[in-house]
This record gives structure tokens, C-alpha cells and sequence, in this order.
């Protein structure tokens, strides 16, 4: 096996693992642009996936803030949890996860969703890059806040 076939079957390995993560996840630059994404990334691209790439995260997913200016460039995302945890991952920052609150465009109409965001920096790569995963949490919280509703409509809370 020479050392082209060898670089082939790393990149199928890496490849196959990367799709294997059941969250939606992300390759980004340090502007949040979407170098490269997993299978389960997507859905949430639309119809032609293929066109999310190089594009900023935040007009590939439809946030309504990045409709407003471009993403980034919004008043809101100087507080986005996305943005703020890929410059973190960037600066050196250890691996972080964080609870957001995103509003997409979705064909309903404007959608809240709830995401745990996790953003680490790649190693060896030739410019910054940084892995992001974007974990749906709206149903898990919805799950945990019914039981606390529940009890402190009976007053056991």
C-alpha cells in the first residue's frame, strides 16, 4: 500500500466517524463559515445541502438574525452562544459546551430551538478550523420542565 492509499483509507476512516455522530456537526472557520458537515447535519441545510458550504452558519440554518444584517453582523450576535464559542475554541480555549436559544426560519413559520453547543478546536489544520456540534435540547428540557410544572401546579414544589 503506498502513501496515497494510505491517505484514502485515513480519509474514509475519518469520514465514517464524523458521519457517525448522530448531531448535526460542523468544520468552521473563525467566521463561522461551513467548511465541511456530517449526515446528520443534513436536514437542517435544506434541500441541497451542498450549498451550505462556505457559507456562514447562521444563513445556512436560517437564524432570523442573520436575515436581518448577514451573520455576524446583527446586534444579537455579539451575544450568539455559536459565534462566541467558536472565537472561545479559537483563542485556545478548552472544549465547551453551552445551552442556546436559537429562532430558524422553518417552512411553520419562526421556530425557537433549544441547542447544546459544543465548539473544539482541530488540531493540525492548515488554517484554524474548529469542530461545532449543534445538539437539539428543546425536547430533553421540555421533558424536565413538565414533571417541575407538574409538581408545583400540585404544590409539591
Amino acid at each position: 500500500m503506498n502513501g496515497q492509499e494510505k491517505d484514502e483509507l485515513k480519509a474514509q476512516y475519518c469520514r465514517a466517524i464524523f458521519d457517525a455522530i448522530p448531531m448535526p456537526a460542523f468544520i468552521v472557520d473563525e467566521d463561522v463559515r461551513i467548511l465541511d458537515f456530517n449526515a446528520a447535519a443534513e436536514p437542517l441545510l435544506g434541500a441541497d445541502p451542498a450549498t451550505a458550504l462556505f457559507r456562514r452558519g447562521g444563513e445556512a440554518l436560517h437564524c432570523i438574525h442573520a436575515e436581518m444584517a448577514g451573520c455576524g453582523q446583527a446586534k444579537a450576535c455579539e451575544d450568539c452562544v455559536i459565534r462566541n464559542s467558536v472565537r472561545h475554541a479559537l483563542l485556545g480555549g478548552a472544549t465547551s459546551r453551552k445551552l442556546h436559544q436559537v429562532e430558524l426560519r422553518s417552512g411553520q413559520g419562526v421556530v425557537p430551538i433549544s441547542l447544546l453547543v459544543t465548539a473544539s478546536l482541530l488540531p493540525y489544520t492548515e488554517t484554524p478550523q474548529v469542530l461545532l456540534i449543534l445538539e437539539n435540547f428543546t425536547e430533553t428540557l421540555a421533558r424536565h420542565a413538565a414533571p417541575a410544572a407538574s409538581a408545583r401546579a400540585e404544590g409539591l414544589a
